[in-house]
């Protein structure tokens, strides 16, 4: 049902169109050279593996939908150090083919990974019932077309090229949920008193983290003068009106710094983060409240923080309510679509989840 009403002057539903464009420049951010595996963004966290015709169990599974196999085993391989997920004794391959197969440091993920297929059910099989495997296989297929040399063109053109993922992933920082801040009077002035509240602590912790982490990597030169600060832009829809959100050059530069640092595994993780809450702020407070990395914690996540027990760090939960704060609002407001907002949050937890335990 649609429903009337004002906001700051504004009818509602021309805020709703609004909102509607701002999110539409969101969605654009994953066009351009990414277009290999956009259908997979749809309902990110989805078992929807690339299309091909290269045999594996995870390719054979997204086109049944049935299962075909008895056993599941998870076990260490002493010659390659890694734990391998078998189904019927042979060892499960991603999308393009390569062992499934995860390093010593993933182990818990492995037995995970083992745990999807082995209570998956008889009957037909969702296409969202292997989240981790999903986000996994994706993982080692970066990695293993990334290796050696000069990667496959054809295998590459299946899941984007790491450079044009980080590029693509940073044009979320310019249309951030988080920093757009809606005008004073809606909801009778609540949803600007909470974003207020949760948004802006949050610019000023990574401001200070993008600072510092430049300032840690001084012999690169990412600040123009030593005593300069990050500042990040953001829209107020109070004042700004309709104007497009853009990060200086410096800023991007050192936010690509900082991607061009991440081991793969932690690079999907932040994907699947980013493209679920439409935040590169969500994203990355994702990976820094999961990585267990010791030195990937020190160098690359808390880099402005001085000991562990002042570490950043947010739950699951309060990430979902950062990235989704407007649609908490609008269910409080005009209640809860059936099969819509339910589901949405499923989506959300089930993603953020499989990210939060791949980067583990």
């Amino acid at each position: 049902m649609l429903r009337f009403g004002r906001v700051g002057g504004i009818p509602r539903v021309f805020n709703v169109t609004v909102r509607s464009f701002v999110y539409t420049s969101r969605v654009l951010a994953t066009d351009g050279s990414m277009n290999a595996f956009i259908p997979k963004m749809k309902t990110p966290g989805e078992l929807s593996f690339v299309e091909n015709n290269i045999p594996s169990e995870t390719n054979r599974l997204s086109k049944s939908m049935t299962k075909f196999w008895e056993t599941v085993d998870t076990e260490y391989n002493e010659t390659t150090k890694q734990y391998d997920v078998k189904l019927d004794g042979k060892t499960l391959k991603t999308p393009l083919g390569f062992p499934l197969s995860l390093p010593e440091s993933k182990k818990e993920m492995a037995y995970l990974i083992g745990h999807e297929w082995a209570n998956l059910p008889d009957l037909k099989i969702k296409t969202n019932s292997l989240p981790l495997t999903s986000i996994t296989a994706r993982a080692i297929d970066l990695m293993s077309i990334n290796k050696d040399g000069e990667p496959n063109n054809e295998l590459i053109s299946k899941v984007g090229k790491l450079e044009d993922i980080k590029l693509n992933l940073l044009r979320y920082f310019d249309t951030d949920t988080c920093l757009i801040f809606t005008t004073l009077e809606e909801y009778d002035g609540k949803l600007r008193s909470r974003q207020n509240e949760l948004y802006l602590p949050l610019i000023e912790e990574f401001e200070d983290f993008f600072t510092k982490y430049a300032q840690s990597n001084e012999p690169q030169k990412l600040l123009p003068s030593s005593d300069y600060k990050v500042k990040l832009n953001y829209l107020d829809c109070e004042t700004d009106g309709l104007r497009g959100n853009t990060q200086a050059i410096t800023t991007q530069n050192i936010v690509l710094h900082w991607l061009n640092q991440l081991p793969i595994y932690d690079l999907v993780a932040l994907e699947k983060a980013i493209l679920t809450s439409k935040s590169f702020l969500c994203g990355i407070s994702l990976l820094r409240s999961n990585a267990a990395n010791p030195d990937n914690v020190k160098n690359l996540y808390q880099v402005n923080k001085s000991h562990p027990n002042s570490h950043y760090f947010k739950s699951i939960d309060e990430i979902i309510e950062l990235g989704n704060l407007e649609s908490i609002f609008q269910t409080e407001e005009w209640g809860e679509v059936e099969d819509t907002h339910d589901v949405d949050k499923a989506d959300w937890s089930r993603n953020l989840s499989s990210a939060a335990l791949l980067c583990h």
